[in-house]
């Protein structure tokens, strides 16, 4: 049974005064999946991503979680993690002090929350830079350690909101597969904000577009591919799902002119 959490989003809406930032998003996700959220700049990907984990209040709907056994749940601290685009890494503070930080604010002991930042250091191949800053390392080293900072609670469900987007085209294919591989390992469910159609293909088991801005989320793509690796990203597969995904985002494009 996946560790991770399902989500109910009812006719989600936020505004901000007079400006609508999101229109009714209505969607359901299942513990343990991993979905990610494409759209216009503008559509509400972001803002979505927020209301779910707490940051944006929602101005009328509902956002809703459960267990895999269907029992309703209220998320705790350590049930929703967060990553986002550059890290967002506190650069006063080590590599090992930036991931320890999520146990620190909730006030786990510092010997148990420093073993335990080592540990998914280590598992994000990242183990003997403990002591060095952020501003020492490459951003493909500061995605590293924002993601172990963002997995070391054992979330139930993850948060990512473009993690990637400014990484060279290797980085992040390699991250990509690395993220993949953790979230699988984890249980948690995902969710992914995303501009890179073909990162949201290769990761995702369902594909949302946000359409028109502010956006009306349209019915999630599922995604069936017969891998995820770099074979499977070459497959007759992906390129045809790639297409369906763009051919929803220039309907987005169209009905926004």
């Amino acid at each position: 049974m996946p560790r991770g959490l399902g989500i109910r989003a009812k006719n989600a809406c936020v505004c901000f005064g007079d400006v609508v930032a999101l229109r009714h998003a209505s969607l359901t996700i299942l513990p343990g999946e991993f979905i990610s959220i494409v759209g216009d700049s503008g559509g509400g990907k972001t803002t979505l991503l927020r209301a779910i984990g707490g940051l944006r209040a929602l101005s009328s709907g509902s956002i809703e979680f459960h267990s895999a056994s269907g029992a309703n749940w209220i998320p705790g601290p350590r049930d929703i993690g967060f990553c986002f685009q550059e890290g967002r890494l506190l650069p006063w503070r080590s590599v090992l002090a930036n991931v320890a930080l999520p146990l620190e604010l909730e006030g786990v002991a510092s010997g148990e929350r420093l073993d335990a930042a080592r540990a998914m250091l280590e598992r994000m191949r990242m183990g003997g830079v403990e002591r060095r800053m952020p501003s020492q390392l490459s951003g493909g080293m500061r995605m590293r350690v924002a993601m172990a900072r963002a997995l070391v609670t054992r979330p139930r469900v993850l948060l990512l909101d473009e993690p990637f987007g400014s990484l060279d085209e290797v980085t992040r294919l390699a991250l990509e597969d690395e993220l993949l591989s953790l979230v699988r390992e984890s249980g948690a469910t995902a969710i992914l904000v995303t501009h890179a159609i073909g990162e949201a293909v290769v990761l995702s088991d369902r594909v949302a577009v946000l359409r028109g801005r502010p956006g009306s989320l349209q019915p999630a793509i599922p995604i069936s591919l017969p891998s995820r690796d770099d074979e499977g990203r070459l497959s007759v597969e992906f390129a045809s799902l790639c297409a369906i995904v763009q051919h929803e985002l220039r309907g987005s494009q169209e009905s926004s002119v």
